[in-house]
């Protein structure tokens, strides 16, 4: 009762949707066989209703021709494929127009006048088990005690790999159904990242263009790449025959300088001093001679590079210098 009031609400919203537009879109579609298609049956876009069917007739080459009265505010793509399909097990026949294009509302709509073509037929469930039905027919007696005996022989003596296998599958159903939240999220966050990459096919599309073009570029200079690297591996080779060769005399030098340096820091209150007094000698020297001028020459060498000094880092003295008393 309520599904034919249903029914009828919906021929009433169409009618009323067509009288107030002024307009009507009358398609049609050729099917091989439409079964028990009834005339004022549905027409749906997508579950919407969006017509009704308002002839059935037979063609000279024998096919089931459909017309159909559609609501132009609707707007289906002219590029739709007209689709027999059942709305329940056993329930009634509709027809459903599925537009072929991926932007449904990128091409024109149908208008008065429109053929759609020939029509599909949807597997729907009732069909499905009609021929299960037709293929179990064929099996008879002797083709079913096969099969208990092929079973028979293939699972005798294995009932405790049985058993295990039943335990183990039960124990992942009830994994799954316990991590039922965690999996919605897990297909919420795979939808999110489709969503994303699908918003960022452009700079997607751009990255690959990019390396396109840089795989080009590096294979076309292959060769090139190849040569400089063989250049660095004999550079670095070269360096390090040079550091292996060198690397006594390297360390000695290094010693050397540490030994200097080591010097230097234990001096350096001493040459702090030095450096006063001679700030103060510099000063005070002029002060010596009033209204004259003298002449200095002085040279001051540190204690640790005079030859003369015990401890010194210079070496010995050469012939015919004299060491310091």
């Amino acid at each position: 009762m309520r599904r034919g009031a249903a029914i009828l609400a919906g021929l009433v919203v169409t009618g009323l949707l067509t009288a107030c537009t002024g307009d009507t879109v009358v398609v049609k579609a050729t099917f091989a066989d439409t079964g028990d298609l009834q005339t004022r049956g549905s027409v749906q876009v997508a579950d919407v209703r969006v017509g009704r069917i308002t002839n059935i007739r037979l063609t000279q080459d024998f096919l089931s021709e459909v017309t159909m009265r559609l609501d132009p505010s609707a707007r289906v793509p002219r590029d739709s494929q007209p689709v027999l399909r059942t709305s329940s097990l056993l329930g009634e026949r509709f027809i459903e127009l599925r537009p072929r294009g991926e932007d449904p509302t990128a091409g024109p709509a149908l208008v008065d006048g429109d053929h759609l073509g020939t029509g599909d037929e949807a597997p729907e469930l009732e069909f499905i088990a009609q021929e299960a039905v037709t293929v179990l027919g064929g099996v008879v007696s002797t083709d079913l005690a096969t099969l208990v005996q092929t079973g028979a022989e293939g699972f005798a003596g294995r009932g405790a790999d049985l058993r295990t296998l039943i335990t183990d599958l039960a124990t992942i159903s009830r994994t799954l159904a316990e991590r039922t939240t965690d999996i919605g999220r897990i297909i919420d966050g795979l939808d999110t990242a489709t969503q994303t990459l699908a918003s960022g096919r452009g700079e997607l599309s751009t990255l690959l263009d990019n390396l396109a073009t840089t795989t080009q570029i590096l294979s076309d200079n292959r060769q090139k790449a190849i040569d400089t690297l063989t250049a660095l591996t004999q550079v670095s080779q070269t360096g390090d025959d040079l550091i292996r060769r060198y690397r006594t005399d390297v360390d000695r030098q290094l010693r050397q300088v540490d030994a200097v340096l080591g010097e230097v820091a234990e001096s350096q209150a001493e040459v702090a001093r030095l450096l006063d007094f001679l700030a103060k000698f510099m000063h005070g020297t002029p002060m010596t001679i009033p209204r004259d001028f003298v002449q200095i020459y002085q040279w001051v060498m540190p204690s640790l590079f005079d030859c003369r000094s015990p401890g010194n880092v210079a070496g010995p003295c050469p012939a015919g210098m004299r060491p310091s008393p």
